[in-house]
């Protein structure tokens, strides 16, 4: 299945990079199992309190997220929810940002994105 997404997204990156010959291939994935074989160039970190899905594969890769995007109501260090388990430091240490649907794209995440957007392009396995 992972294999059949990837391949779709680089067939539609390859066709538009036709249109747009100057802009380099870009591919998004939500996957925290794939965060085991590959260290992404941007990761955000979605989180809702208020959903009790949360996977081990999401709180194994939380500690690579660049920043946090909070669902819901904003999450405060030892306020969590227990079956979260969310280390305080985790909180404390982690740009984290929580908009509201429909809202623009927070500044923190604004920056990561631009600054990811002009790094040379690349993923490591």
């Amino acid at each position: 299945m992972l294999r059949g997404a990837l391949s779709e997204a680089l067939d539609a990156n390859v066709a538009n990079a036709g249109e747009h010959p100057d802009k380099p291939l870009a591919v998004v994935i939500e996957s925290n199992s794939l965060m085991q074989f590959v260290k992404p160039t941007l990761f955000f970190a979605v989180l809702d309190p208020a959903k009790e899905d949360f996977k081990d594969s999401a709180r194994a890769a939380l500690d690579r997220a660049d920043a946090l995007v909070l669902r819901g109501h904003a999450i405060a260090a030892g306020s969590e929810p227990p079956w979260m388990k969310l280390p305080a430091k985790l909180l404390r240490e982690k740009p984290s940002v929580n908009p509201r649907e429909g809202e623009p794209l927070p500044k923190p995440l604004e920056v990561l994105v631009k600054r990811a957007l002009e790094a040379p392009p690349g993923v490591d396995v």
